[in-house]
C-alpha cells in the first residue's frame, strides 16, 4: 500500500477510537486506576505522573513507553512530542518544563488533537506555553534549530516513511538537541506472507514495524549521533497479540492467532537516545 494509503487508514482507525473518548481495554500493557474504571501504562508511568494527567487522556491511552523518564528534559526546555495522541506526554513535559518553557504535542488525527487540547485545559496549566497541532510528522511546518527535547511514543512506527520522520526530527532540533523515543522493532526475520498479513493492520503496532538495524541506519542517515539503548524488551505472546490489534479490535480485523507463534520472540519494544551533533565552537 502507498504510503498516502496507509496515513489514511491509520487516521481513520486513531480518528473513530478517540471520538469514543477512549476504552476501558487496552491494547497496551495495562493495569487498572483504582476507582476509576480506566487503564493505564503499568510500569510506564508512576503513580504521581499517572495522577497529573486527565482521566480522559488516560482513557485514550496508547503508548509503548514512557519517553519522559529518560528524556533529562529541563526547566525551560523546549519539547516537541511527534504523535501526541490524547497529551499524556504534553502534561508530563509541561510539568517538567516549567512557565519558562514551551510544549508542542503534534498528530495526524484531527480527533486526537481535540481531545488533547481538552485534557490541557482539564490539567490545570494555564501558566505554560503548550501548542497542539494536527500535522505530519514527515512535514510538520515547525521551524528548523529550535526545540531542545523531541520525544515520541511508539508513533514512529505507525508511519511508512521513518527516514523522513526522523530527518524531520532532527531538522527541528537545535544543535545539541536529542531525541527520546519509545517504539516497536523487528529482531528478526519472520515469514513473508506473516509480514504482509500483519500489514494489513497497519494501525496495529506491528504492521509498520522494521528491523531494528534499519532502524539505527534510519536514525544515522538522518544524522544522529551517539544513539542509546536505554532499555529493549521482547515481547511476550499476550503483549504481542495485544499491540497487534491497536487501537481496539473494534476497529481492525483481528490477526489470526497463529500468527502469533511465528512472532514469538522477534519483536522487542525499544526505548532509545541520540543527539544531534553540537556546532563546532570554533565555527562561526
Amino acid at each position: 500500500m502507498a504510503s498516502e494509503g496507509i496515513m489514511e487508514r491509520v487516521k481513520g482507525y486513531y480518528g473513530k477510537f478517540a471520538e469514543t473518548g477512549g476504552l476501558v481495554e487496552s491494547c497496551c500493557s495495562i493495569m487498572k486506576l483504582p476507582g476509576s474504571g480506566y487503564a493505564v501504562d503499568e510500569g510506564l508511568y508512576t503513580l504521581d505522573e499517572i495522577f497529573m494527567v486527565p482521566m480522559n487522556a488516560l482513557g485514550l491511552s496508547r503508548g509503548c513507553g514512557n519517553p519522559l523518564s529518560f528524556a533529562t528534559i529541563q526547566p525551560g526546555d523546549v519539547v516537541v512530542d511527534f504523535g501526541c495522541g490524547s497529551g499524556i506526554d504534553v502534561i508530563l513535559a509541561a510539568h517538567k518544563v516549567g512557565s519558562q518553557g514551551k510544549v508542542i504535542g503534534i498528530d495526524v488525527t484531527y480527533q486526537m488533537i481535540e481531545q488533547a487540547k481538552q485534557a490541557v485545559v482539564d490539567a490545570g496549566l494555564p501558566d505554560i506555553d503548550i501548542e497542539l497541532l494536527v500535522t505530519d510528522m514527515r512535514k510538520t511546518g515547525l521551524p528548523g534549530n529550535f526545540a531542545d527535547v523531541l520525544i515520541s511514543n511508539c508513533a514512529i512506527n505507525l508511519c511508512q516513511d521513518k527516514n523522513i520522520v526522523l530527518q524531520e526530527a532532527f531538522r527541528i532540533l537545535q544543535p545539541g538537541g536529542r531525541i527520546a523515543v519509545s517504539d516497536i522493532v523487528l529482531t528478526k526475520d519472520f515469514d513473508t506472507e506473516l509480514q504482509e498479513r500483519l500489514r494489513l493492520n497497519w494501525a496495529g503496532c506491528l504492521g509498520g514495524a522494521i528491523a531494528e538495524e534499519d532502524y539505527w541506519q534510519m536514525a544515522k542517515q538522518a544524522g544522529f549521533i551517539d544513539i542509546q539503548i536505554v532499555d529493549r524488551h521482547i515481547l511476550t505472546l499476550d503483549e504481542l497479540e495485544a499491540i497487534a490489534c491497536c487501537p481496539g479490535k473494534e476497529y481492525i480485523t483481528d490477526p489470526m492467532e497463529e500468527d502469533f507463534t511465528g512472532l514469538q520472540g522477534k519483536v522487542a519494544s525499544i526505548h532509545f537516545t541520540a543527539i544531534k551533533a553540537p556546532l563546532n565552537p570554533d565555527t562561526k
